[in-house]
C-alpha cells in the first residue's frame, strides 16, 4: 500500500530545478547583502550566546549552585 501519489517524485523534481533557477537568477549585489546579513546574524547570535552564558555563571555562583556537593560517608559494614 502506497502512501504517496505516484507523481509525487516528480512534482518535488520540478520545484526543486524551479527554486534553483531563482536561485542563480539573484544578483552577485544580493548575494552580497545576503552573507552580510548571514554574517551579521551569525556574530550577533554568538556575542548574545556569551553574553547569557557569562550572566548566567555569575547568577549560579552568586546562589551556590556551583559549590561541590558534600561528600555522603559511606558506613562500612
Amino acid at each position: 500500500m502506497n502512501n504517496f501519489p505516484d507523481n509525487h517524485n516528480g512534482d518535488n523534481y520540478l520545484e526543486n530545478a524551479q527554486e534553483t533557477e531563482e536561485i542563480k537568477k539573484i544578483s552577485p549585489q544580493k548575494k552580497r547583502e545576503f552573507q552580510k546579513l548571514f554574517i551579521f546574524l551569525l556574530t550577533f547570535g554568538l556575542i548574545i550566546g556569551v553574553i547569557v552564558s557569562v550572566i548566567l555563571i555569575k547568577v549560579m555562583t552568586k546562589f551556590g549552585l556551583t559549590d561541590k556537593t558534600p561528600q555522603i560517608e559511606q558506613l562500612r559494614q
